[in-house]
């Protein structure tokens, strides 16, 4: 509500009569200052009342602006769904499935003229919009391509003929079950494939630092392994002999004449109980060198083993152990061996008494000597032990 340039002046008007008639009549000054105010009070009153009563004065100047036209009422969104409508993702093969509620109302200039077309539009520009931003996506991503997807289609925008406008909320994007367990599988491959191919790279580089660095001479391997026991050095000068050995084997060469007196002692030797020597003998002067291929015999097996768990030729449990492994080869019916090891280890009255606990009553016929061990009849006793005899104080046998 505006107060208008006429109602200002009849107000002034008002105001200003008391004052001039007072100054007429010879009034005190308080009587027509008080009649002027109380004269432009009322009018201002009276002014303030009839434009609020909705009557206003026609303006003769027609100098009143009009009124802007009331704004069109806008028509409410309406609602359809899309159900699991495919989409192809950058994946050939791998669709996603794309469901929404489509909230969809005619455009501005269309207003009025909806028809049953109206909501197949908003869900064909809805979709294509849909398809213009997965189309891009990873199947394997299909979460993160929803949020992404919601952002863009909660805008209204109008569809291509620009009947509609249309906008989607509550949209999801998921794979088929048989796609997801696909690309899991396929997923756990492509790690598998790469800690495989890590590991054989990690190998190769092994093979290589090995071959190349450490087993190129023997005496880079003794410096390597003196390296990683920097205080075993008596241990060291022991593992001259088998890392001469490796690094031989390692480059396809023969071993150095300088490290062959360190390597494994011969097959072919016997024991100190057997031949009185030291426990192998060197290949004499002219002598073939030693064949490492050649098979080792049970006797050689059994000395190192009792080597190795520390029973001497000198002890009595060495005599006890060789008769215990005969009798057990030869009730296994490996007579073989178990002859192989008798005469190798056992003293020649120790094999006497063996073959005399044999005889039966038909000894004197001789068949039991001349008969072949692998084919004595099953009423054949197995050689038994002898016990160990027995010291007096002396040494001498009781």
């Amino acid at each position: 509500m505006r107060i208008r340039l006429p109602s200002l002046l009849l107000v002034a008007l008002c105001g200003l009569a008391p004052a001039a008639l007072g100054n007429l009549l010879h009034w005190s000054v308080w009587l027509w200052g008080f009649m002027s105010t109380v004269t432009a009070s009322g009018s201002l009153l009276l002014v303030l009342t009839f434009l609020g009563s909705g009557h206003p004065r026609a303006d003769p100047y027609g100098t009143e602006e009009p009124e802007p036209p009331a704004a069109p009422t806008e028509q409410p969104y309406q609602e359809t769904r899309v159900i699991d409508a495919a989409l192809p993702s950058a994946v050939d093969g791998y669709d996603f499935l794309f469901s929404a509620t489509v909230w969809w109302r005619p455009a501005p200039d269309h207003t009025g003229r909806s028809d049953g077309a109206s909501p197949a539009l908003a869900v064909s520009a809805v979709v294509s919009r849909a398809l213009e931003i997965v189309c891009r996506k990873q199947p394997g991503r299909a979460s993160f391509a929803r949020f992404f997807l919601e952002g863009e289609l909660s805008v209204p925008l109008p569809d291509r003929s620009g009947r509609v406008m249309a906008l989607a909320a509550d949209a999801t994007l998921t794979l088929a079950p048989a796609d997801r367990e696909r690309l899991r599988k396929l997923s756990d491959l492509r790690k598998d494939e790469e800690i495989w191919e890590y590991e054989r790279q990690h190998e190769r580089n092994k093979r290589r630092y090995l071959g190349d660095d450490v087993l190129q001479s023997a005496g880079s391997a003794v410096v390597w392994w003196l390296a990683r026991h920097e205080n075993e050095i008596e241990k060291a000068v022991d593992m001259i002999g088998p890392l001469a050995q490796i690094a031989a084997a390692a480059n396809d060469e023969e071993v150095p004449e300088l490290f062959r007196h360190l390597l494994v002692p011969p097959v072919g030797a016997r024991s100190e109980a057997t031949v009185g020597g030291p426990l192998w003998d060197a290949p004499g002067p002219g002598a073939e060198p030693f064949d490492r291929e050649a098979e080792v015999g049970a006797a050689d097996r059994l000395v190192l083993l009792m080597a190795a768990v520390g029973v001497k030729p000198d002890m009595d449990e060495y005599t006890v152990l060789v008769h215990r492994v005969v009798t057990s080869l030869e009730m296994a019916e490996l007579y073989e061996a178990a002859d192989e090891i008798r005469r190798a280890l056992l003293p020649m009255s120790d094999q006497d008494d063996g073959a005399g606990e044999g005889e039966g009553p038909d000894a004197d016929t001789g068949e039991g000597d001349t008969a072949s061990r692998p084919f004595r009849d099953a009423s054949h006793q197995p050689h038994r032990p002898t016990a160990p005899r027995a010291q007096n104080e002396d040494g001498d046998e009781s």
